[in-house]
């Protein structure tokens, strides 16, 4: 799942909203490890009876076995939080060396084929367009 995972510590809350108009409905019980945690919202919630976990995005969920009450699917999973990806921002920066490093070795590729003033006056173009870019995205990192 790329967003957070909203979760409930009380199987009375999960229930009632699984269970909710008369139609089927699908509840995930979570087996969390030493590891595997979530944060902990009643403090700041609006509704803190609903006793709400969150998890961050990239959570996995393994399932281990289902059973059905009455309408409701009970799915029995092991929670894995993924402690190694990487946030956007990384991701972000990560792909913008490759670019970079990608434009590098194309001028030099296009300064073994072209000599000149032009070439050099184009060179100083791109590394200014270049360092606009690199502070747009730090700037954009910041925010």
């Amino acid at each position: 799942e790329f967003a957070f995972m909203s979760t409930t510590t009380e199987r009375e809350v999960a229930m009632f909203y699984a269970s909710n108009d008369n139609k089927p409905g699908l509840v995930f019980e979570i087996q969390l490890g030493m590891v595997d945690r979530g944060a902990d919202l009643r403090w700041m919630s609006q509704y803190p009876h609903e006793a709400e976990i969150c998890f961050g995005p990239l959570s996995g969920l393994q399932v281990i076995r289902t059973r059905v009450e009455s309408s409701v699917l009970i799915v029995e999973v092991r929670m894995n939080v993924n402690m190694v990806s990487m946030t956007l921002e990384q991701v972000v920066a990560k792909r913008y060396k490759v670019v970079a490093g990608m434009c590098d070795n194309i001028m030099l590729e296009i300064d073994k084929s072209i000599k000149g003033d032009k070439w050099t006056v184009l060179c100083r173009e791109l590394k200014d367009t270049d360092s606009k870019v690199k502070v747009v995205i730090q700037n954009q990192a910041l925010t």
